[in-house]
């Protein structure tokens, strides 16, 4: 005799068990990391670009070695491109020493793109005064190559180690100046830049004669 056993209905499958995810947290945010302290560059130019600010519209520009010459140029002439008579317009470009070759570059680029508009330009050179932290770098570089130098010279450690105390012990010399360029471009004359003694000036005007 077969017993039947009572069913109870489908049996349910077991579902599996799901990882109990956290709740969302919001996500740390890094710490931005610091911007490039641009003081020390415009240090150098604030007292200059003040005395121009009351009566001209100055673009400051810097040129370092990450700068891209092309982007600069159509920087500076898009400034230069409308330059209303009663605030006219002055680009200020400036550079450390290792990259005014850049900064003539495009200087020159910007020239030619003034030109090929048929735009008159005038360009005022100036050289001033790198901050303390620049100077001291290369004096450290310096340095470092009088040092190798007199190594390679054939002298012995005495000899060294002495030049060494002396520097230590000897009141220091007068601190060197070192400088480098910059350069103000515009389109009209600049009154306030030509009557500087140490300012030298081109313009458009040579390059026809």
């Amino acid at each position: 005799m077969s017993t039947t056993t009572a069913s109870n209905g489908p049996k349910k499958r077991k579902q599996p068990t799901e990882a109990l995810q956290p709740p969302d947290q919001p996500k740390k945010q890094r710490p931005q990391e610091p911007r490039p302290h641009n003081a020390a560059l415009i240090g150098p130019h604030e007292s200059i670009v003040a005395e121009l600010q009351p009566r001209y519209d100055v673009l400051v520009a810097s040129v370092i070695s990450s700068t891209q010459i092309r982007k600069r140029v159509t920087q500076a002439t898009a400034h230069l491109a409308v330059s209303p008579p009663d605030r006219p317009r002055i680009v200020l470009l400036h550079a450390r020493t290792t990259e005014v070759c850049k900064l003539i570059t495009i200087v020159e680029h910007c020239k030619r793109t003034m030109g090929g508009e048929g735009r008159d330009w005038y360009q005022y050179n100036q050289l001033f005064d790198l901050p303390a932290e620049q100077k001291k770098k290369a004096e450290v570089v310096e340095d470092t190559v009088l040092d190798k130098n007199a190594e390679d010279s054939g002298s012995d450690d005495f000899e060294v180690m002495s030049s060494r105390f002396e520097r230590a012990v000897l009141p220091p010399p007068s601190g060197r100046t070192v400088k480098s360029l910059r350069v103000f471009f515009s389109l009209q004359p600049v009154a306030e830049l030509k009557a500087k003694s140490d300012v030298t000036v081109q313009s458009s005007e040579e390059t026809k004669s």
